[in-house]
């Protein structure tokens, strides 16, 4: 607004309208309020002094009015502003804690991915050191297998040693026990011989005997 004029009409109504490039532009409520509270001051000025006692005063009015119309605007917008800011703001802190939250549960999750991962390792060593423990056991137990083979191949050959031995002893006995009843065999064929010799002989005496007896 470049100024305002105030014009007294036939309704006795303050009408205030702004030159600025032909525009019109109502006040607020307030500052409206307030210029027809001052306009009534002035029409009793007017009628008690005459329109020049406002000449010099009116200017300075206007741009008061002016400022003040101003003043109010600008905080009418300030305080849209800070609404939607306000609003904003309650939306930055939904948004704040709901992140805050997925933050919480996502380290959450984290520290027990972290503790099954722990809790996975322990699993593995003790199943490592169970397997290396098996493995020593087995390992002692295999060891233990070779030296009892070694020792049964040992008795083994030790025992076709013996079975060669008694074999060939064996097989000597038999030779031995062939010789023997051949030589008794032999000893009884001529015993037998003899003792028909023997007999043959006797029978001829006896019979030569017999005949001269006889005779």
């Amino acid at each position: 607004m470049d100024h305002l004029d105030l014009a007294v009409s036939s309704e006795q109504e303050a009408v205030y309208s702004s030159n600025d490039e032909g525009g019109n532009a109502t006040m607020s409520d307030r500052v409206s309020s307030l210029a027809a509270a001052i306009y009534n001051e002035f029409e009793v000025l007017i009628q008690n002094y005459g329109q020049g006692v406002l000449d010099s005063l009116m200017p300075m009015v206007v741009n008061v009015l002016e400022q003040l119309d101003g003043a109010y605007s600008e905080n009418k917008e300030q305080a849209l502003e800070l609404e939607m800011l306000s609003e904003d703001n309650e939306q930055l802190i939904t948004q704040y804690e709901r992140e805050k939250q997925l933050r919480k549960l996502a380290e959450t999750k984290y520290l027990e991915y972290e503790d099954a991962q722990d809790q996975e390792k322990r699993n593995l060593q003790a199943g490592m050191e169970s397997l290396e423990l098996q493995n020593r056991h087995n390992e002692s137990k295999i060891k233990s297998y070779i030296d009892q083979l070694e020792r049964a191949e040992e008795r083994l050959t030790e025992s076709k040693k013996e079975y060669s031995q008694l074999h060939s002893r064996h097989t000597e006995m038999i030779h031995m026990y062939m010789e023997r009843m051949e030589h008794y065999r032999r000893m009884q064929s001529g015993l037998a011989e003899a003792s028909a010799s023997s007999k043959s002989r006797l029978h001829s005496s006896t019979k030569e005997e017999v005949e001269i007896s006889h005779s």
